[in-house]
């Protein structure tokens, strides 16, 4: 059963590949930077995905699952800033980017430091919190952000009265929302609210080789 579940979950991995080649592509064309960094942030969240397809079959190393603590944390912020790049201007873009940036910093050197007990796993599932260095850097990264998704994502998808735009707000902010609540100790959440948010992802840049009338443009702040 393990097994079948660990392919579930490579096998959604390859479709958020795929999406990010998508995304990516479409920014090659257009040379538009939201697209590249909700590019690059799907791109982290077909690696997570990956990651935990190798940790419910079993497969444990301190790299491994470091790696991902600090990865799951990273992706939101990533996706926050292909927002911010629509929504914010001036001085607030510029302070935005960077507290990602510092946040961002630290997540990854405080998880890069903090050893993992293999408790932290329960039949292949992420189950306890991590070390509370790995806790306080990445809340740091993910609420703010996820707020910042939801807020503008969503706000922009309704004004430009687009079902496409919404699919692609909803999924960002679904897996923002994975992310955050995992960290504040609602780790079940996770792999479902991935498995959600990829799909609506991929429904939203289902035609991403064409061209939109509009992008979604969040209100500006």
């Amino acid at each position: 059963m393990n097994g079948i579940i660990a392919l579930s979950i490579a096998a959604l991995s390859f479709v958020a590949l795929v999406l990010a080649a998508l995304v990516l592509a479409r920014f090659r064309a257009d040379r538009r930077p939201p697209h590249a960094y909700w590019g690059v942030g799907i791109l982290l969240v077909a690696v997570t995905l990956a990651e935990e397809a190798a940790l419910y079959a079993g497969v444990w190393s301190q790299l491994l699952i470091r790696s991902y603590l600090v990865l799951v944390a990273l992706l939101v912020g990533l996706l926050s800033l292909g927002s911010a790049e629509l929504s914010l201007k001036g001085l607030w873009r510029t302070v935005w980017f960077g507290f990602v940036g510092l946040t961002c910093a630290a997540c990854a050197v405080v998880g890069a430091l903090s050893p993992v007990s293999s408790s932290i796993m329960f039949h292949g599932v992420v189950w306890r919190l991590p070390p509370t260095g790995v806790v306080v850097t990445s809340s740091l990264v993910t609420i703010p952000s996820a707020l910042l998704l939801i807020v503008s994502s969503v706000y922009g998808a309704i004004r430009q009265r687009h079902p496409r735009l919404l699919y692609i707000a909803l999924g960002t902010a679904v897996i923002s929302l994975a992310g955050t609540l995992y960290i504040v100790s609602f780790p079940v959440t996770l792999y479902y609210a991935e498995f959600v948010g990829v799909v609506l992802l991929f429904l939203g840049f289902l035609n991403v080789g064409k061209r939109p009338a509009a992008s979604p443009s969040p209100a500006s702040f």
